[in-house]
Protein backbone atom coordinates (compact mmCIF):
# COMPACT_ATOMS: atom_id res chain seq x y z
CA UNK A 1 0.00 0.00 0.00
CA UNK A 2 3.11 2.46 0.61
CA UNK A 3 4.90 1.44 -2.40
CA UNK A 4 1.28 2.27 -4.23
CA UNK A 5 1.23 5.83 -2.58
CA UNK A 6 4.47 6.72 -3.44
CA UNK A 7 4.18 5.97 -6.74
CA UNK A 8 0.80 8.23 -7.23
CA UNK A 9 2.98 11.09 -5.50
CA UNK A 10 5.95 10.69 -7.73
CA UNK A 11 3.19 10.34 -10.89
CA UNK A 12 1.15 13.07 -9.37
CA UNK A 13 4.41 15.57 -8.92
CA UNK A 14 5.65 14.38 -12.57
CA UNK A 15 2.34 15.32 -14.28
CA UNK A 16 2.53 18.68 -12.44
CA UNK A 17 5.11 19.60 -13.23
CA UNK A 18 5.03 18.96 -16.89
CA UNK A 19 1.57 20.66 -16.84
CA UNK A 20 3.50 23.87 -15.28
CA UNK A 21 6.59 23.96 -17.73
CA UNK A 22 4.13 23.25 -20.72
CA UNK A 23 2.05 26.44 -19.84
CA UNK A 24 4.24 28.75 -18.05
CA UNK A 25 7.86 27.46 -19.64
CA UNK A 26 8.34 30.56 -22.21
CA UNK A 27 7.81 33.07 -18.92
CA UNK A 28 9.95 31.22 -16.78
CA UNK A 29 12.77 31.10 -19.41
CA UNK A 30 12.02 35.13 -20.10
CA UNK A 31 11.87 35.62 -16.02
CA UNK A 32 15.33 34.06 -15.49
CA UNK A 33 16.71 35.25 -18.76
CA UNK A 34 16.03 38.64 -17.14
CA UNK A 35 17.32 37.95 -13.69
CA UNK A 36 20.74 36.86 -15.37
CA UNK A 37 21.00 40.13 -16.88
CA UNK A 38 20.69 42.01 -14.57
CA UNK A 39 22.86 39.87 -12.20
CA UNK A 40 25.69 40.53 -15.26
CA UNK A 41 24.98 43.91 -15.33
CA UNK A 42 25.57 44.66 -11.63
CA UNK A 43 28.77 42.66 -11.86
CA UNK A 44 29.67 44.65 -14.47
CA UNK A 45 29.02 48.05 -12.81
CA UNK A 46 30.60 46.77 -9.58
CA UNK A 47 34.06 46.06 -11.84
CA UNK A 48 33.86 49.11 -13.84
CA UNK A 49 32.90 51.71 -11.38
CA UNK A 50 29.86 52.66 -13.69
CA UNK A 51 26.34 51.93 -13.78
CA UNK A 52 24.81 51.24 -17.25
CA UNK A 53 22.79 54.24 -17.11
CA UNK A 54 25.94 56.25 -17.35
CA UNK A 55 26.94 53.92 -20.34
CA UNK A 56 24.08 54.77 -22.18
CA UNK A 57 24.27 58.46 -21.26
CA UNK A 58 27.43 58.69 -22.42
CA UNK A 59 27.13 56.81 -25.78
CA UNK A 60 23.63 59.31 -26.40
CA UNK A 61 26.14 62.31 -25.32
CA UNK A 62 23.62 63.81 -23.00
CA UNK A 63 26.16 63.19 -20.28
CA UNK A 64 28.51 66.08 -21.43
CA UNK A 65 27.41 68.61 -19.32
CA UNK A 66 26.97 66.52 -15.66
CA UNK A 67 30.15 66.47 -13.87
CA UNK A 68 31.24 63.10 -12.63
CA UNK A 69 32.25 62.82 -8.82
CA UNK A 70 35.79 60.74 -9.02
CA UNK A 71 36.25 59.36 -5.35
CA UNK A 72 39.84 57.72 -5.50
CA UNK A 73 40.60 54.75 -3.01
CA UNK A 74 42.94 55.64 0.00
CA UNK A 75 46.00 54.92 -0.78
CA UNK A 76 47.20 52.32 2.31
CA UNK A 77 50.88 53.42 3.58
CA UNK A 78 52.49 50.76 4.55
CA UNK A 79 56.02 52.08 5.78
CA UNK A 80 58.27 54.68 3.84
CA UNK A 81 61.30 52.86 1.92
CA UNK A 82 64.50 51.82 2.77
CA UNK A 83 67.45 52.36 0.25
CA UNK A 84 69.97 49.43 0.77
CA UNK A 85 73.72 50.00 -0.61
CA UNK A 86 75.63 46.99 -1.27
CA UNK A 87 78.89 46.22 0.71
CA UNK A 88 81.71 44.03 -0.80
Amino acid sequence: MKLLQVILIVLVIYVSVRLILKYYGASIIKWLGKKAMQRMSRSFEKRSGMSTDDLFNQQQGSNTNQKKVNNPKEKKTVGEYVDFEEID
